[in-house]
């Protein structure tokens, strides 16, 4: 064909020629360049990226969390320390697939299987102020504190100095099983120096507010600072090509947050409140609308400084906050391959004949949820960088989504049944 080409013909042909030859030669460049971008794959993140189920972590929710899926999709993969808790997993309960001895076990919990250096380090619970400064050992790995150090002034006289030395407190279990001798999320990604990242931990920034019913959390100058330095530090390994971030959705629009009128009419205690809860009796219980806008305010400051972000580091964003509005508004199709749908996904847990994307928790998502966050973020990281990296079935993963086919009334079974008023307690304590 090249010889053909260099002998002539008409002008056309030459065109057409070249044409085809640009296309393979551009097909195979993208192939080996997504190669290369997913040649190692670093994670970092909070509950969605280490697979939050149902207030645990364990290895079948592992295996569905979005960097596990994504990973797979693009020919690659991570490694990560497998959980068995803490907590447990409510579905396991209500449908009494954990007995006494499972729960004891999964609220000890612990680590399955364990790597030496995990390319996943995602962690629930963290943030941007987190991933620099708790590792598997300390809370905060910056933390200080004076100590009296004895020693001989002179060969009579024994006395002491004030001296500054670590104040190493143990971190919560999450941090303790998911990263252990590791160091802390942003020490494991510079020692992996991936050549792709997920290095999105933005959520809890805000989240905190729906899961206390408060606006007390926010801080934007901790916010900008610490995620300014981890992507300083990100930037600085000089082995990344690419990865990916994603903005945060509106976390007053969630499952676990349920509209309250207050029957007197006052305004502080109207609002939003925690699904679990038959009523307010203080005005910390619920979000008003003061506390509510607060939080958009916050909200919006903080999608803008991850596209920010995300610019400066040349990564893919996707606006999960625009497709969650348009979940929340318009919900999602479930559709499998000969075309039979068992209806709209919306944005709330499984209930009888109505497929949703949460978990019991009404916070994180469920298996199919997480199905569709993956490909989402596939979609953008195949848009900015022009790969052809397959989705996810959504159809697949609702189907062998036992909360999706077989769905439990949590509210229901939390107002109702003695044990599941227990469990409403255990909840709230978490939250």
């Amino acid at each position: 064909m090249l010889k053909m080409f260099r002998l002539g013909g008409n002008m056309n042909t030459n065109r057409i020629l070249g044409l085809a030859l640009s296309l393979v030669f551009a097909g195979s460049l993208s192939a080996q360049t997504q190669s290369q971008m997913f040649q190692r794959v670093g994670v970092v993140g909070d509950s969605l990226s280490q697979g939050f189920f149902g207030v645990t972590v364990e290895k079948k929710t592992q295996d569905w969390a979005y960097p596990v899926l994504v990973s797979k999709q693009a020919g690659a993969s991570v490694s990560y320390n497998v959980l068995k808790g803490p907590f447990v997993n409510l579905e396991d309960v209500l449908k009494w697939d954990c007995g006494i001895f499972c729960i004891a076990e999964s609220i000890i919990g612990g680590n399955k299987s364990t790597v030496s250096l995990p390319t996943h380090a995602g962690i629930t619970g963290a943030e941007y102020t987190t991933l620099l400064k708790t590792s598997g050992k300390c809370e905060d790995i910056t933390a200080t504190k004076q100590e009296k150090e004895w020693y001989w002034a002179k060969w009579y006289w024994y006395t002491y100095r004030w001296v500054t030395v670590a104040d190493c407190k143990e971190p919560d279990k999450f941090h303790r099983f998911g990263l252990r001798d590791a160091g802390t999320q942003t020490q494991v990604m510079e020692k992996v120096k991936p050549t792709f990242l997920f290095g999105s931990a933005g959520a809890n920034h805000v989240l905190c507010t729906a899961l206390h019913t408060s606006t007390d959390c926010l801080d934007e100058t901790r916010f900008k600072r610490d995620i300014r330095e981890f992507f300083r530090r990100m930037s600085a390994m000089g082995s990344l090509q690419g990865g990916v971030l994603f903005t945060v959705p509106n976390v007053t629009a969630i499952a676990f947050l349920e509209k309250y009128n207050d029957p007197n009419g006052r305004a502080n205690y109207s609002g939003l409140k925690a699904f679990f809860r038959n009523s307010v009796s203080d005005p910390n219980q619920v979000l008003d609308a003061n506390e509510i806008a607060t939080i958009s305010t916050f909200l919006s400051m903080l999608n803008n400084e991850i596209k920010a972000q995300a610019a400066t580091m040349r990564f893919a964003v996707a606006d999960l906050r625009v497709i969650f509005d348009d979940l929340k508004e318009n919900g999602r199709p479930i559709r499998s391959a000969d075309g039979w749908s068992p209806g709209n996904a919306r944005a709330n847990w499984p209930l009888p004949n109505q497929p949703g994307v949460f978990g019991l928790d009404g916070v994180h998502p469920n298996m199919y949820g997480h199905s569709l966050f993956a490909n989402e973020l596939i979609k953008a990281i195949n848009s900015r960088y022009g790969y052809s990296i397959p989705q996810v079935s959504e159809y697949t993963a609702w189907y062998y989504d036992s909360l999706n086919r077989n769905p439990v009334d949590l509210k229901k079974f939390l107002t109702e049944n003695i044990f599941g008023q227990a469990i409403s307690w255990v909840i709230s304590i978490f939250t």
